[in-house]
């Protein structure tokens, strides 16, 4: 049996400077959940983020809570690599985490810094990987995938495809299988992969990877569900931001903007009036060209007018 006590699993996140607020938010959310695993081994690949972000984002976790190791990482080395808006070199970070640790760490789980965490993770830590060099929750792009969909088909064919946003990381076979190396390679020969270390990660785990529940990596959290209302035992044990649809941007519209302005605010990157006013006056732009866009007329100027700016 792969039984691995929880308080021995380290975790793993990156951050670049633009993303502290967020990384605060999530470190919050996983030590308020998971008390009796206290101090918490939380490793953060830092991607250029000063000392006052790090000060901020250390102090936003309650005292004893974790011990935090930032580690700084060149970015230089990821210069190669393709970047968007949506997509900073700290995404590749996940590709360096077996070169952290030594041999006797058997298992890591990584998390992207647009998570919350909602549950005591003992139940993720203790799933038996086996053979499997990573465990994953399926994507919900997976179905297109599989069905053809010509808005996806530049992403790879694999057997399955998951999110690379909660990762469960089996240490040992990962470094045997070379998943690093063969996700570096891919991205030579792909530059422009949608998803690039995502795709990458597939492609070299392809087969070889273990489906975790959907509880694990909830994404479609934007659309229809607010998180506050659902009761306790059906929320999900992380849920994931992962579109660009992101809580803390005003003009997404974003159905858990206040919950998880609820973690924010008790962290030291919480709104000041003014900012929570800006973002109020957005927000109902936001919605009042929503709602503008029915009437065939206004969507035509909408678009007469994005076409003199933009074109």
């Amino acid at each position: 049996m792969d039984i691995l006590s929880p308080m021995r699993c380290p975790i793993v996140l990156a951050s670049d400077e633009a993303y502290g607020m967020p990384l605060a938010a999530a470190l919050l959310s996983l030590a308020e959940a998971n008390q009796r695993w206290w101090p918490l081994e939380i490793h953060i690949l830092a991607f250029g983020i000063s000392a006052a972000t790090r000060r901020k984002v250390s102090r936003s976790l309650p005292e004893g809570a974790a011990q935090l190791r930032w580690i700084s990482v060149e970015e230089r080395q990821f210069d190669a690599l393709w970047t968007q808006d949506h997509i900073s070199k700290a995404t590749y970070a996940r590709l360096l985490i077996p070169a952290l640790f030594p041999g006797s760490v058997t298992k890591v789980l990584y998390l992207d810094s647009d998570t919350l965490v909602l549950s005591d993770l003992a139940p993720l830590w203790d799933t038996n990987l086996g053979n499997a060099a990573v465990g994953a929750v399926l994507d919900g792009l997976d179905a297109q995938i599989k069905a053809g969909d010509l808005a996806v088909t530049a992403i790879p064919k694999v057997d399955n495809y998951f999110n690379a946003g909660v990762l469960l990381i089996n240490l040992p076979r990962w470094r045997e299988s070379r998943v690093s190396e063969r996700a570096l390679r891919y991205l030579e020969q792909n530059p422009k992969s949608p998803f690039s270390d995502q795709d990458a990660l597939n492609v070299a785990c392809n087969g070889a990877w273990k489906k975790l529940d959907s509880r694990w990596n909830f994404i479609d959290h934007y659309e229809k569900i607010d998180l506050r209302c659902l009761p306790p035992e059906r929320r999900p044990g992380i849920v994931h931001f992962a579109t660009w649809r992101k809580p803390w941007n005003a003009r997404a519209l974003n159905a858990n903007s206040a919950f998880f302005d609820s973690f924010r605010k008790r962290t030291k990157f919480a709104r000041s009036g003014l900012e929570i006013s800006r973002d109020s006056l957005r927000t109902y732009w936001a919605l009042a060209k929503l709602n503008l866009r029915q009437f065939q007329t206004i969507r035509t100027l909408i678009k007469v007018v994005s076409d003199l700016r933009y074109g």
